[in-house]
């Protein structure tokens, strides 16, 4: 098959093909929501409760409809258009304690959860954490973020709280991009098919350098299958701490990839509210996030609960695509991310692409609903 033609259509989608987000939503009952709420009652009984991680979906006794509702929602993901918002899950009543608890209940039933940082958290939540943390991973910021993907299969993002204003969420096809780059431009699918060198960020093993000895690839076509592994920035600070510069035909083709997958015409903006969930195919659908600013009150912060997940035979993609051993970023004794992508951006903007302007108001995520 020539490397540019694909099987992937049902991936490759545009703002208009949804007519509303009901389109890509799923909703809990009230009696389906009970059942969360029944296990978290169990999860709590006499003091005994196991770790989060350690729970598997019998502690959570759903019955067969919710089961099959939750299976159709993970085929969507896996099979479908490659992400679907999740509605109404028990978080009134409760603590966030109690909310991450049902929200691992959840994802259970998309796949099994990934490490996502070198100290080996399987669910962790998404806040500001740049007054405590110098050098935070991006997504613990409150940058606005361009469309990318993370190194895991799926990725779930679970609202708590929500911002004063701005953290939206974008969401852009991979494959849509690579078929609008593939009929404008096809040259320059040639740099984005081999790929780039990806900083680790300081969560390397003591027998990894600090960037990819390999090249990640922006593309792959593996039996038909398009998908896609993207992040600029780590691309940029990888090559830079190997002083191998980006050519420039790498950076035109990641302004086009950019310019495309932010048009208006390609991305879904929209709020995640308190007890809504979105479950991304990390390999057809990248999402970003518009800049926020937080309520004063740091229990009105905001925050998201959230899961890198896998799953047996969920996608054909190349070990060259795991920036590590294994997908997802394993656990590491005494490292943590220390990489600073502030100064990245203000050192070499061209490479970087700049701090992302997605031009996505606060109106525009309000209409979506």
């Amino acid at each position: 098959m020539e490397p540019y033609v694909h099987t992937s259509q049902t991936f490759a989608w545009r703002a208009g093909d949804f007519g509303s987000s009901a389109d890509y939503s799923v909703t809990l009952s009230e009696a389906e929501r009970n059942q969360l709420h029944a296990a978290i009652r169990r999860w709590d009984e006499g003091g005994r409760r196991k770790p989060v991680h350690e729970l598997v979906r019998s502690d959570y006794a759903l019955d067969g409809a919710l089961t099959e509702k939750l299976a159709d929602a993970s085929r969507e993901v896996r099979e479908g258009r490659g992400f679907v918002v999740l509605r109404g899950l028990p978080a009134e009543g409760i603590d966030v304690d109690r909310y991450a608890m049902a929200v691992w209940g959840i994802g259970l039933h998309f796949g099994f959860a990934l490490s996502q940082n070198a100290q080996g958290e399987l669910i962790t939540q998404v806040i500001d954490a740049t007054t405590v943390d110098p050098t935070p991973r991006m997504y613990r910021s409150n940058m606005e973020l361009r469309p990318h993907t993370d190194i895991t299969a799926m990725i779930a993002l679970a609202n708590w709280n929500r911002s004063q204003s701005g953290g939206a969420t974008v969401l852009a096809s991979g494959v849509t991009v690579h078929d609008e780059i593939r009929g404008r431009a096809p040259h320059l699918l040639a740099p984005l098919y081999r790929g780039y060198h990806y900083h680790r960020l300081g969560e390397e093993g003591e027998s990894e350098a600090a960037v990819t000895e390999h090249r990640v690839p922006v593309f792959t076509n593996r039996n038909g299958q398009v998908s896609c592994r993207y992040l600029r920035s780590g691309i940029a600070g990888g090559h830079a701490a190997l002083g191998v510069p980006l050519t420039a035909e790498d950076i035109e083709a990641m302004d086009l990839f950019d310019a495309i997958s932010t048009a208006p015409e390609n991305r879904l903006a929209f709020f995640l509210e308190r007890g809504e969930m979105i479950v991304v195919n990390n390999y057809t659908v990248m999402h970003a996030r518009t800049r926020f600013v937080n309520h004063p009150e740091p229990e009105r912060r905001r925050r998201l609960v959230r899961l890198w997940l896998d799953d047996h035979d969920f996608r054909d993609v190349p070990r060259s695509f795991n920036f590590f051993s294994s997908n997802g970023v394993p656990k590491q004794q005494g490292r943590k991310a220390t990489y600073d992508f502030k100064k990245l951006y203000a050192n070499d903007p061209v490479a970087t692409g700049g701090v992302a302007d997605l031009k996505v108001s606060d109106e525009e995520a309000a209409r979506a609903r």
